[in-house]
């Protein structure tokens, strides 16, 4: 009895979503918090990601407010997808009680969101630019907020989103509660938040386990021209059900994500380019085990909540150490264990030494898996057999010349691109997605006929790429 959610005094509705959700034992940030929310004490609680924080405020103020006309919580979050997941589980907390919870955020029809909230929402979850904006048209009505909730309160710092912040607190009445849960907390946090709440209480949690020492780590040294190929070996050789590989950068995911595609793995994108919709759609589909790894940047990634997350690689090591963390917590949620594999190229090693001083832990250097069946490449060779690749190579240019200007070539290499089969099956030459027509071909072909040395030999590979016999 003493450690269950029945020692809260919550409500016979809330116990019963509770337990559908399948809620017994309360984390530690759970236990240390939700007896203080209902007790209208403004908290600055520090605990890891995975911990469990969306409950430790969700559930005693959906306990604690009744329906009316205006809002009566906000929560900040800083992105889109952290304030879908948080609105989510807030509307499992409320799923017995007379409460209403939207989200809103960017790149979401504004006027769908005015809508519900002029009809009148309980709990409003969403990013600082979204809920400055509904506050300046007046569609957002503060007066009645009796809670104010920043989460991850880092990650909207490093994001540059601390004077939208201010602004909103600024317009919500004094009198409130104010929540503020982060994983880390930087100078600039702490001074908004003795600025602006009422003798805050502190808590930090130290789990008798941190998220570190739950993960799995291990590191392998790689040539930074390899990183793709020493990719496919790790993840053919652990075979994990489900994978996320982080890249610094939206060109790298792209890339990565093209070249597992093309290895054969079930693989896609992730990145703040795309379309809200297309996000949405792909982190519902990983979470429904759709395809199997996920190449995400670290801001698309921020509220992605997988139980039983197999594995994280670090394609790239992350710039922020704090990131790290957050990375790897990914597949360590609520006390799990977890995989966390980095490439680390000669330049990556003092970025390596930092963020194991940050940690407090030494990663392992593992030894690369043994590769399977070598893969064809035209790089550095033994001489003969770069002759040899050469006459073979130059034979089949002839051969696809010949099908050029005969009308004969039918198809070329797909990779999986629906768009792309369809303009295949219309009659269109693709190729990795991109139709080129019967002229461009030619020129491919005559431009190789034109160049020497190392323009010839680079002009050949991408022919040989872009045709199937």
């Amino acid at each position: 009895m003493n450690n269950t959610f029945e020692q809260f005094e919550l409500s016979k509705e809330v116990n019963r979503a509770l337990a559908e959700i399948g809620f017994e034992t309360p984390t530690p940030v759970q236990l240390e918090s939700i007896a203080d929310v209902k007790n209208g004490v403004d908290l600055i609680v520090r605990a890891k990601t995975g911990s469990g924080k969306t409950a430790a405020f969700g559930v005693p103020i959906v306990d604690s407010i009744t329906s009316s006309a205006a809002p009566k919580a906000l929560i900040l979050t800083p992105t889109r997808e952290l304030a879908i997941q948080v609105n989510s589980d807030i509307k499992s907390f409320a799923k017995y009680k007379k409460l209403t919870a939207e989200a809103v955020y960017g790149q979401h029809n504004i006027e769908t969101e005015i809508k519900y909230l002029t009809k009148g929402v309980d709990i409003v979850t969403g990013t600082p630019g979204r809920v400055l904006d509904h506050l300046e048209r007046r569609t957002l009505y503060p007066n009645e907020i009796q809670y104010l909730v920043l989460d991850e309160a880092d990650r909207m710092l490093d994001m540059g989103f601390i004077d939208q912040v201010m602004a909103i607190v600024e317009q919500i009445p004094k009198d409130r509660q104010t929540l503020l849960f982060s994983a880390t907390m930087p100078f600039e946090i702490q001074t908004l938040a003795w600025q602006h709440m009422k003798d805050p209480k502190t808590i930090e949690i130290e789990s008798e386990t941190k998220t570190v020492d739950l993960i799995a780590q291990g590191y392998f040294r790689v040539a930074h021209n390899e990183k793709r190929k020493r990719l496919n070996q790790i993840i053919r050789s652990k075979k994990p059900a489900s994978c996320i590989v982080f890249c610094n950068t939206r060109r790298m995911v792209d890339r990565v994500s093209e070249f597992l595609t093309q290895r054969g793995f079930a693989a896609e994108p992730l990145h703040g380019a795309l379309t809200q919709a297309r996000r949405l759609k792909t982190i519902n589909k990983f979470k429904d085990s759709k395809f199997k790894v996920l190449v995400a940047t670290d801001v698309a990634a921020r509220g992605i909540h997988v139980d039983d997350l197999d594995m994280v690689i670090n394609y790239d090591l992350p710039v922020e150490k704090d990131a790290y963390i957050h990375r790897i917590g990914r597949t360590g949620r609520a006390g799990n264990g977890g995989v966390a594999y980095s490439l680390v190229t000669p330049d990556d090693l003092m970025t390596l030494y930092e963020i194991e001083e940050h940690i407090g832990a030494l990663i392992e250097e593992l030894p690369l898996p043994k590769s399977g069946k070598r893969e064809p490449r035209y790089g550095k060779t033994h001489k003969h057999e770069h002759k040899h690749k050469r006459k073979q190579g130059a034979k089949e240019v002839r051969q696809i010349s010949r099908k050029v200007y005969s009308g004969k070539v039918h198809r070329t290499v797909i990779h999986g691109n629906e768009d792309a089969k369809s303009k295949l099956e219309s009659g269109a030459k693709t190729t990795k997605g991109k139709a080129y027509s019967e002229a461009q071909i030619k020129q491919i072909v005559a431009d190789y006929k034109g160049k020497k040395g190392k323009k010839r030999q680079s002009l050949l590979q991408k022919i040989i790429g872009l045709f199937k016999k």
